[in-house]
């Protein structure tokens, strides 16, 4: 998300889930803060390490909570026929990758509530179980976690639901807007520059609070500042999904696609195909059919002193199936297989013929050239 490295923690539901470095933050200071200030208000003359204890639990429950609100956006993504490419946690909370926009105005709608509506419930849960415990007579090392998260996830669903794009709110108002206006384009621009508008009053909030020696709205002004940035963003990868939307892959495509033989040793294919190439994923082919993609990853997993006996037909990604297209399908289609951790590569098949391919360099290159003629 910040060109951090990112460590991935499994695949609940199926949708991959990881952590990005900037996360580590977070943790560092939620746990810190309730180890060091909550709890100890909270709960004077306790042991330190009952502080710490309860500091680092309780940041691993907010930790969850997180994730089971990023994975409710992305269940109900697919489950309106959205691909999830993967749910990262970062600095400012966590996004679900969908490799498309949602397809109406009433599935971004349901898409965009089901993360805050799973805070709330996560939040009444917590603070329910907090009067059952106290009611029972429990000690507060019990129900001051639950405390925490209730209130924590409660404020988290009225943060994410301030109507700025791309908020949750932001999305819950673009909706309506699209609804209304039928134009997706329109929709989140106007979105968008709300959520700009908000990121300037957060920022002017942080400004006015640190005049008057209030340290602590700092933050304000990184998250308005992020908000800000990421409004504009947001709308600038609309207008270009929009763009692309309309251009067929045969317009683009690198045609005729350079092809390597099954046979060719994996030496060959570093020397000549990878360094002396455009591209960094090749069709494999086997008496003119392609069999595979192979790509410079699956190149290096194999040991340098093996590349000259391995063939590209031993190590190609023989799975075919999510990387052929037709050469009429639009660009903005694709573009969630081009990821660098998906297949990376499009064969544009045209009767059964490989017409051409497209990598991320080729959709980079008309980009870059569209702006050129702008």
């Amino acid at each position: 998300m910040f060109g951090l490295p990112s460590v991935r923690l499994g695949r609940p539901f199926g949708i991959p889930l990881e952590v990005d470095a900037s996360w580590l933050l977070v943790f560092v200071l939620v746990s810190s803060s309730l180890t060091l200030s909550y709890f100890p208000s909270a709960y004077p003359d306790a042991a330190p390490a009952v502080y710490v204890v309860l500091g680092l639990v309780t940041s691993l429950a907010f930790f969850v909570s997180l994730v089971l609100h990023e994975l409710a956006h992305s269940l109900v993504a697919r489950a309106g026929g959205l691909k999830i490419s993967k749910v990262t946690l970062f600095l400012f909370g966590g996004v679900s990758q969908m490799e498309e926009e949602p397809r109406s105005p009433g599935h971004e709608f349901l898409l965009a509530v089901a993360g805050p509506a799973t805070s709330v419930l996560i939040g009444v849960t917590s603070l329910g179980a907090r009067t059952l415990l106290i009611a029972a007579g429990a000690a507060p090392p019990l129900w001051l976690p639950f405390e925490y998260l209730g209130l924590i996830n409660i404020a988290l669903a009225a943060f994410n639901l301030l109507p700025g794009f791309p908020l949750d709110g932001g999305r819950v108002l673009r909706a309506i807007l699209w609804a209304i206006t039928k134009n997706l384009l329109k929709a989140t621009r106007w979105a968008s520059r709300l959520g700009q508008a908000i990121g300037g009053l957060l920022i002017a909030v942080a400004v006015f609070g640190v005049l008057r020696g209030t340290f602590d709205l700092v933050w304000f002004a990184v998250m308005g500042w992020f908000l800000s940035n990421m409004s504009s963003v947001a709308y600038q990868q609309q207008q270009l999904r929009v763009t692309l939307a309309e251009v067929p892959l045969r317009r683009i495509m690198s045609t005729p696609a350079v092809l390597a033989p099954s046979d060719v040793s994996l030496e060959e294919m570093a020397h000549s195909y990878f360094l002396g190439g455009r591209h960094t994923r090749y069709p494999v082919v086997t008496d003119g059919k392609v069999i595979g993609l192979i790509d410079l990853s699956r190149v290096n997993q194999v040991p340098r002193e093996r590349w000259r006996s391995t063939t590209a037909g031993e190590v190609a990604a023989l799975d075919l199936a999510s990387i052929v297209a037709s050469p009429d399908a639009s660009v903005d289609s694709v573009l969630g297989r081009l990821e660098p951790d998906g297949p990376g590569a499009v064969l544009v098949v045209e009767d059964r013929r490989l017409a051409g391919i497209v990598t991320r360099a080729d959709v980079i290159r008309f980009i870059n050239e569209s702006a050129q003629h702008a």
